[in-house]
């Protein structure tokens, strides 16, 4: 082995690394995060090879891969041409300019029975929480995809959000009997919370007002992710792009019969996949 194939092995090694410290802190791994940590004093003109050679390591030693999150304005498209685009407007989208992936998240590459086998250890808090994303999902995931605030709010205050992520820690004592604001406050914030995460988006119809993707996404991140600080008017909720990642068509059908107590037949799957908008088809 040269020395250039040396370094080359040992960066792509170092970004193994920086991948699996993101994905432990839960947080997703940015190309800039990359650059300042990983590529410092190094050449990112092979960007795609190490990319290449680091998932190679992660699918070898730890069955998962760094797979792109997809982005806002994908989101927005998706959601534009499922409720308000023509064929021919949507053959264009699908065709237009790709963004550049500046961030990922890593993924399993084990078969299902192999996953199902295993048993990952998770606080009574980390369950509660990805139980209630995971029902939050389904939700909107069975009104075709998009949701508005009132919905969503209302299906929040039915599901009653984890006192972990709808309240300060200090607070978490409430009584039991909660008033209608408190409960109301409470779903706001366990959709802030989700929307930071990832796994909710909120976003603007260009047909309902004059807001552009970049103008929505700029207030998002300026009240936290929640769009307290904006009219709600025009605005939908749908998959955000950790959802997206995480939970597959097929898988959230499974979730859902057995969430209902109901056998995930093939007839169950398209009556889930029609309230999902597509078809459902076995991998």
């Amino acid at each position: 082995m040269t020395d250039d194939q040396k370094i080359n092995e040992r960066t792509a090694t170092d970004l193994v690394r920086y991948a699996l410290a993101c994905h432990a802190s839960g947080k997703p791994i940015k190309r800039e995060g990359i650059r300042a940590q990983v590529l410092t004093g190094a050449s990112s003109r092979g960007f795609k090879p190490l990319m290449d050679r680091a998932n190679e390591l992660l699918e070898q030693n730890f069955g998962l891969r760094m797979v792109a999150l997809p982005s806002h304005e994908k989101t927005l498209v998706e959601i534009e041409t499922a409720t308000t685009a023509t064929p021919t407007n949507t053959q264009q989208k699908a065709n237009g300019p790709k963004a550049a992936v500046n961030k990922w998240v890593l993924q399993s590459v084990l078969p299902d029975e192999a996953r199902q086998k295993l048993e990952l250890a998770q606080t009574e808090e980390e369950q509660s929480i990805l139980g209630f994303a995971a029902m939050v999902l389904s939700l909107i995931f069975v009104s075709n995809m998009s949701v508005n605030v009132d919905q969503l709010i209302l299906y929040v205050r039915k599901l009653g959000p984890p006192a972990c992520i709808s309240a300060p820690a200090d607070s978490r004592s409430a009584p039991a009997h909660a008033s209608d604001a408190q409960m109301e406050q409470a779903a706001r914030e366990a959709i802030s919370y989700l929307v930071r995460q990832g796994y909710v988006d909120k976003v603007r119809l260009a047909s309902a007002g004059r807001h552009t993707v970049g103008e929505t996404q700029a207030t998002q991140q300026a009240d936290g992710g929640g769009g307290g600080g904006e009219s709600d008017e025009g605005m939908v909720y749908t998959w955000g792009p950790q959802a997206r990642v995480e939970f597959q068509p097929l898988d959230m059908a499974r979730f859902i019969a057995a969430a209902t107590g109901q056998e995930c037949t093939s007839e169950f799957v398209k009556t889930i996949g029609r309230a999902y908008g597509s078809n459902i088809a076995e991998p």
